[in-house]
């Protein structure tokens, strides 16, 4: 395994562990809350909902950025 291999395979893997803790973070209701005032909290603080949104649609244009040829463009 080369070093810049890993070096991307560790910082995935970083990403992927801040990413689930902080997503278990917001999304943890209080102790004493039930699961309707969990769906009140979620519907009054979309924040989490357009920020999740937001990184889907920057990781779609992303993923088809990587797959579009490099290279010069021909004339034609």
């Amino acid at each position: 395994m080369s070093r810049e291999y890993a070096i991307w395979a560790g910082t995935a893997v970083l990403l992927l562990t801040v990413g689930l803790l902080v997503g278990s973070w917001f999304l943890t209701p209080p102790d004493h809350a039930d699961v309707e005032s969990f769906r009140q909290w979620f519907w009054e603080n979309r924040s989490l909902d357009l920020l999740v949104q937001v990184g889907l649609i920057l990781t779609g244009a992303l993923g088809i950025a990587a797959l579009l040829p490099r290279g010069k463009e021909e004339d034609t």
